[in-house]
C-alpha cells in the first residue's frame, strides 16, 4: 500500500514540472533510442550480408590474390593490390575433381556509350564458365563462348538495366557498345537479376577475360577466381587441392608464404559475421555514452530536487516517516524518470530502425525491419538500472537530512 502511494506522489511530483522532467529524460531518450537502433541496424545488416553472400552460392568457393590468416580478410580488402593469380591458374583448377567450373573475374568501372546514351557500369572479364558458377539465365541473345574469350573477342553481354539505358527501343542483341574507345558486339542481355553482395547485377557488361585484360584494363592478372563446387560435403576437399595445385605453380613450399587465399562461401559468411559483430559493438559502446551523460544528469537534477525540497523532507521526517521511506521515495521518482525517458527512447529508435528499412529497402537492397524482443527489453533494463543506480547518492543525502536542520533550511 505504502508503495502504491509513493507511486502516485511521485508521479505527480514529476507532472507538476513537466519541462524540467523532460529535460532530464532527455538524455536517456537519445541513449536508448541510440542503443536500439544500433542494435536493429545492426542486426539487419547482418542479416544483409550473409544473405548476400549465401545468394551467390553456398556451393561456391573464391580464391583471392595475396595471402592472409584463414579467419582475417584477405590483402584485397584493405585495397591492396596484388598480381599473383592469372588466367592460366583459373584454367588449371578446372580439371581438379569435385569442381565444375572455374571463372576468373577482371573488374574495372567504365562508361559504356550507343549512339547519344551512354551508362557507367561495371564491366566484368571473365570466362564462359561464369554462367554455371554464380548459376543465372540470359534474357535474349546468347552468353560468351570458349571462342570469345581464346579469340579475344569484342563481344558484349549487357545487364538487363544497362541495355535498357543503352537502348531504351529496346533490340541490343546485335547492336554496337563503345568501351574505353574499342566497339563491342551486343550478343546476349542477361534476364533480371536484382541485386547481389552489394552490387547491382542488372547493371553491369560481360565481356572475355583475355578482352578486358588486353582492351580495357591493360593488366596480365586477374582481379579474383571463382569455383563451384560439386557438393556442399566436398568443398573443404577441394579447397585442399585448390591450395596444393596452386602452391606447385607458384613454386611456394611454405604455405606461411601463400601469394594467395582460398575462401569457402560459409567461411566468407563467419568472417563477414564476426566483422559486423564488431562494429555493432563499437558503436554499442560509443552511444552508450549518452545513457551514462542521462544518468549524471538524473543524478544532478535529483540534488536540486532533495534541496528545493528539504523543508518537504524535514516535516515527513518531524512526523515520523522512515529514512528508508524517504530514500525509496526518491529512488522511485529517479526510477519513474529513466522509465519513461527508456519508453520515449523505444518508441523513437523502432521508428528510426524503420525508417532506415525503408530508405535502404528502396534502394534495392533486400532489408529487413528487425526489431528484436530482447533489444527492447534490454533498453528499458538498462534505463531503469541507471536511473537506480544515479539516483542512490541524491537519494541516500536526503534520507540522511537530520529533521530540525530541514525544518530550519530556507
Amino acid at each position: 500500500m505504502r508503495l502504491a502511494v509513493d507511486f502516485v506522489y511521485s508521479f505527480r511530483t514529476l507532472a507538476a514540472s513537466k519541462s524540467r522532467t523532460f529535460l532530464t529524460m532527455l538524455g536517456i531518450i537519445i541513449g536508448v533510442m541510440s542503443v536500439l537502433a544500433v542494435i536493429s541496424v545492426g542486426l539487419s545488416a547482418q542479416q544483409l550480408v550473409v544473405g548476400q553472400v549465401k545468394s551467390l552460392g553456398s556451393n561456391l568457393v573464391g580464391i583471392l590474390p595475396g595471402g592472409g590468416q584463414d579467419t582475417g580478410p584477405p590483402p584485397i580488402a584493405f585495397g591492396i593490390v596484388t598480381t599473383s593469380l592469372k588466367i592460366a591458374d583459373a584454367d588449371v583448377l578446372r580439371d581438379l575433381p569435385h569442381i565444375e567450373a572455374v571463372t576468373p573475374y577482371v573488374r574495372r568501372s567504365q562508361t559504356l556509350s550507343a549512339g547519344t546514351h551512354s551508362s557507367t557500369a561495371t564491366v566484368s572479364g571473365v570466362n564462359e564458365d561464369l554462367i554455371r558458377v554464380e548459376d543465372f539465365s540470359i534474357g535474349d541473345g546468347r552468353f560468351l563462348s570458349s571462342e570469345d574469350v581464346n579469340g579475344f573477342g569484342r563481344v558484349v553481354v549487357l545487364g538487363y538495366k544497362t541495355a535498357d539505358t543503352l537502348f531504351p527501343g529496346g533490340g541490343a542483341v546485335g547492336q554496337f557498345v563503345r568501351i574505353k574507345g574499342s566497339q563491342f558486339e551486343v550478343i546476349g542481355v542477361m534476364a533480371k537479376r536484382g541485386t547481389a553482395f552489394f552490387q547491382d547485377q542488372d547493371d553491369q557488361a560481360i565481356i572475355p577475360v583475355t578482352t578486358a585484360q588486353k582492351f580495357v584494363a591493360g593488366v596480365d592478372y586477374v582481379t579474383f577466381v571463382r569455383a563451384k563446387i560439386d557438393a556442399a560435403e566436398n568443398i573443404d576437399a577441394a579447397i585442399d587441392d585448390i591450395r596444393r595445385t596452386l602452391r606447385r605453380r607458384h613454386g611456394i613450399s611454405d604455405p606461411a608464404k601463400d601469394d594467395f587465399t582460398v575462401r569457402s562461401a560459409a567461411t566468407a559468411v563467419d568472417i563477414l559475421g564476426n566483422v559486423t559483430g564488431a562494429i555493432k559493438g563499437f558503436l554499442l559502446i560509443v552511444t552508450a555514452i549518452s545513457l551514462i551523460v542521462g544518468g549524471i544528469n538524473i543524478m544532478n537534477v535529483m540534488f536540486v530536487a532533495v534541496r528545493e525540497r528539504t523543508r518537504e523532507i524535514g516535516l515527513r521526517k518531524a512526523l515520523g516517516a522512515h529514512p528508508t521511506r524517504i530514500l525509496l521515495q526518491f529512488l522511485m521518482e529517479s526510477a519513474m524518470i529513466s522509465f519513461m525517458g527508456g519508453a520515449i527512447g523505444t518508441a523513437l529508435g523502432v521508428l528510426v530502425t524503420w525508417g532506415v528499412a525503408k530508405a535502404i529497402a528502396g534502394l534495392g537492397y533486400d532489408w529487413q525491419f528487425v526489431v528484436p524482443l530482447s533489444g527492447v527489453t534490454w533498453s528499458l533494463g538498462i534505463s531503469v538500472t541507471i536511473g537506480l543506480v544515479f539516483g542512490v547518492w541524491p537519494a541516500a543525502s536526503a534520507a540522511r537530512l537530520e529533521p530540525i536542520s530541514a525544518l530550519r533550511y530556507e
